[in-house]
């Protein structure tokens, strides 16, 4: 696989036939030089060109579905989302009345979040055992060094019967199998480890259990335009807007969208 956002260094895809989870290899010791762009919008939203523009109205849709699932789930507890990016989700649950909180590594993106009167934390020690009754996890886990040892702190940091809701590319989708070693969904190396359902199954088992599954339909688009434009295909946006909806169309009968919200609630 190769980093065609941004460095064009190859990497490799090894599959744990335990879990089905794909890891990254080798995972750079220094991921911050992989993320160094104004184009990784996620953590820049000054951008004003034609696909950015298309990348903030998905956003605000987003936010919107985001806040009714958050909010279904904690009615009455604390909110913290993890990997907050620019603070779009803290700042649209506080502006509803939830007590959210949110936490960024990235100085950058908490700048930006500062700029609109939102304020992340940058590391996680002050957060209490057992004071969340909701974490989200929008497109995070596949970025984190140690999967299992986020797992672990989240359990930690969640009440009793707490929620759990994180979002997740899918590498079984149908716009995965189409782009294949181009599918922008794998963004190494900045993403360090790959899911499918069973291998999100597979590493929670033991400490959450499955609630429900959502699927998020403008991932498709999304990432199948960047896929389009990482084979330099002609007219990339109209290709990948096409594949996006015939990857959202299969996913109606094989339950297989390009990315995934899962629902996971805190074992007893």
């Amino acid at each position: 696989m190769k980093d065609y956002f941004l460095s064009q260094e190859e990497f490799d895809l090894i599959q744990d036939e335990t879990t089905q989870v794909l890891k990254t290899v080798p995972q750079p010791k220094d991921l911050n030089p992989y993320y160094e762009s104004e184009d990784y919008l996620s953590h820049d939203d000054s951008q004003t060109s034609f696909f950015a523009r298309c990348y903030q109205f998905a956003k605000s849709w987003n936010l919107k579905s985001k806040k009714a699932l958050i909010g279904k789930y904690a009615v009455d507890g604390k909110i913290l989302d993890i990997g907050a990016g620019v603070g779009d989700v803290v700042g649209v649950l506080k502006k509803a009345g939830y007590d959210a909180i949110g936490y960024e590594p990235s100085n950058k993106a908490r700048s930006f979040a500062a700029r609109k009167g939102i304020d992340l934390l940058d590391q996680t020690d002050t957060i209490q055992p057992h004071s969340i009754k909701v974490i989200s996890m929008y497109h995070v886990l596949e970025h984190v060094p140690d999967y299992q040892k986020q797992i672990d702190q989240i359990e930690n940091w969640l009440e009793d019967e707490g929620y759990l809701i994180l979002a997740l590319p899918n590498y079984n989708s149908f716009d995965a199998k189409w782009f294949k070693k181009y599918w922008a969904g794998y963004d190494v190396p900045r993403h360090l480890f790959h899911f499918n359902k069973n291998a999100v199954l597979n590493i929670f088992q033991d400490k959450f259990y499955l609630k429900t599954t959502k699927p998020m339909w403008f991932d498709s688009f999304y990432v199948s335009i960047l896929s389009a434009r990482y084979q330099k295909r002609k007219l990339a946006f109209i290709y990948g807007i096409t594949i996006g909806l015939f990857s959202n169309i299969a996913a109606l009968f094989t339950k297989e969208p390009s990315s995934l919200v899962y629902v996971l609630q805190k074992r007893k």
